[in-house]
């Protein structure tokens, strides 16, 4: 009797748990297709501040996370790679842009014979090689990244309207069982023109036009009711470029959606790009290998319960913006001749509280909370971050605000020349100036310019040095500077290459001093900025007050 009643029990036990199974498996039988969608360089903030309907359908339809995070570095092929590999570069290799399959540094801790580390195309193929899959990427170079021979479908078209076309007549006619669409013009709007700028805001609000496109596509194929879209970014970006550790360039959105997505959910867990193939082969029903180290966003589906965290997720906060906005490598504030700047301080965070200074301190517990916008008497170097309570939650913010009311004596001269082909400064000795007249400090505000591409140009005033002593100049430039001293020669930038900062020290007596700047520009981006600091003088732009056309009184 005892073993019957026994028998029962373990009988009934069984027929529990069978009851009792997650109810977000049952809920994956509806998803017969996975739609991925990455745009290059588009940031949380991005899509925040750009007009995104579609994006915001998907975020108020779906779950969503603005706080997901990059691996680094924060460059392209270590983050595409990791998004469709579900491990990260300690595992896959690809640690930069430069990665070759045969000229690297990391090999790959797994992989087949070709040297592939597995992807979510690998997975498909060996575990459902009747499956149509298909990449359409604009980057050409994501392409290197994984077996063509594991897709059905390999495009790489040249636009980013000709990849969204191209993707969404592949949608209609084939239905694929996994897509991965790659959009790259936010990117290049952010190294073009600088993340944050009007022109890489107007590219997100392209990308998220076609995504309406592929939205479209997947409704007349027939397939919104059982497809699985995820949208997401490989970086975010600081300036003209990407590559480090700020919240600017680790924060990248992860947005799905679909039948089986919960309805405007914020999503409480830790989201990395890795996640992203883990999810899709979560979806797909597929074996995830043991070499991926990423997670399946589970608590993103219906059904699945909302996780109880321990340790809730710590969100990376942005710095406060001084307007007029830094763009790019500008600096915030601004040159106000005859005029008085307002200062103005915004907050992008949802919590915390801005605190400032004025004369280029370092915010602290103590300094003054930022209420409304007033004017400056003043040249002023503000200096401001976040806070919550007594404890600093951003990084500084530095704006530089020059208040000028010139004399004839103040002022310094310039000539441009043009020169071909330059990767260095020319001689201009034997140069004929192109235009040439007077300015108020040694930047490329007001300039008169005839071209701003294969142009050099030279600057010279005096600077008023109070009080004697040393003195370290820097110079940031794209492309090559240098910046002499009473004819020494104290900071060298000069080459080819982006906005990089050199600086170097000189000891000055009280009075004026011969202040020279040499500049070029070959193509593309172009920056000069021009800092110093000493004894009583924090780091600064060399402020138009400081600066004269003659060395007398």
């Amino acid at each position: 009797m005892r073993v019957l009643i026994l028998l029962f029990l373990v009988q009934l036990m069984f027929l529990q748990s069978c009851d009792q199974q997650p109810s977000d498996q049952l809920k994956l039988d509806t998803i017969q297709h996975v739609l991925v969608i990455g745009v290059d360089g588009m940031s949380p903030d991005g899509i925040q501040q750009a007009h995104t309907p579609h994006l915001d359908r998907l975020r108020t339809e779906g779950a969503y996370t603005y706080q997901a995070r990059a691996v680094l570095p924060t460059s392209s092929s270590p983050n595409w790679a990791s998004m469709i590999m579900g491990a990260g570069p300690e595992q896959h290799g690809i640690t930069s842009n430069a990665w070759a399959r045969d000229d690297f540094t990391l090999p790959t801790n797994a992989g087949d014979e070709k040297g592939f580390f597995p992807t979510i195309f690998t997975l498909l193929h060996d575990q459902r090689p009747e499956a149509e899959v298909g990449a359409i990427y604009h980057w050409k170079d994501f392409g290197r990244l994984f077996d063509s021979t594991h897709v059905t479908y390999n495009q790489a078209p040249a636009s980013e309207e000709e990849t969204a076309a191209v993707a969404a007549q592949y949608i209609k006619e084939k239905k694929p069982t996994f897509c991965f669409v790659h959009l790259d013009h936010v990117d290049g709007a952010g190294h073009s023109k600088g993340h944050g700028s009007p022109t890489y805001y107007e590219a997100v609000s392209k990308a998220d036009s076609l995504i309406g496109e592929l939205l479209m596509a997947v409704e007349e194929a027939g397939m919104e009711e059982s497809t699985l879209i995820i949208v997401t970014a490989d970086h975010g970006g600081l300036g003209f470029g990407h590559g480090g550790e700020s919240p600017e360039e680790m924060l990248i959105p992860f947005i799905l959606w679909g039948k089986s997505i919960k309805k405007a959910y914020s999503i409480a867990s830790t989201v990395n790009t890795y996640d992203n193939a883990v999810t899709a082969a979560f979806a797909l029903q597929l074996e995830i290998p043991l070499a991926w180290i990423g997670r399946p966003v589970k608590e993103a589906f219906q059904g699945s319960p909302v996780p109880k965290i321990k340790y809730p997720v710590k969100k990376l906060v942005r710095m406060p913006i001084i307007h007029p906005k830094k763009i790019g490598f500008e600096q915030a504030g601004g040159l106000f001749v005859d005029s008085l700047p307002t200062l103005n301080i915004s907050n992008p965070n949802e919590e915390g509280e801005v605190r400032y200074t004025l004369d280029g301190t370092s915010p602290d517990k103590a300094s003054a909370i930022f209420t409304s916008p007033f004017p400056l008497q003043q040249t002023a170097i503000v200096k401001t971050a976040i806070f919550e309570g007594d404890k600093k939650l951003s990084k500084d913010v530095t704006g530089y605000f020059r208040v000028h009311q010139p004399t004839p004596a103040h002022g310094i001269r310039y000539k441009s020349y043009i020169v071909e082909g330059m990767e260095k400064l020319p001689d201009f000795v034997s140069l004929k100036p192109a235009s040439q007249g007077n300015t108020y400090e040694y930047s490329l505000d007001h300039l008169d310019l005839p071209q701003l591409e294969q142009i050099a140009v030279t600057m010279e005033g005096y600077i008023e040095i109070d009080v004697a002593g040393p003195y370290q100049f820097y110079i940031a430039s794209d492309d090559g500077s240098q910046l002499w001293v009473n004819d020494q020669l104290v900071a060298d930038n000069d080459g080819n290459h982006g906005v990089i900062e050199r600086s170097g020290t000189i000891e000055l007596p009280k009075g004026r001093h011969l202040l020279n700047v040499k500049w070029y520009n070959s193509g593309g981006g172009m920056g000069l900025f021009t800092y110093y600091k000493g004894p009583n003088t924090p780091k600064q732009l060399i402020p138009a007050e400081k600066l004269y056309l003659r060395n007398d009184k």
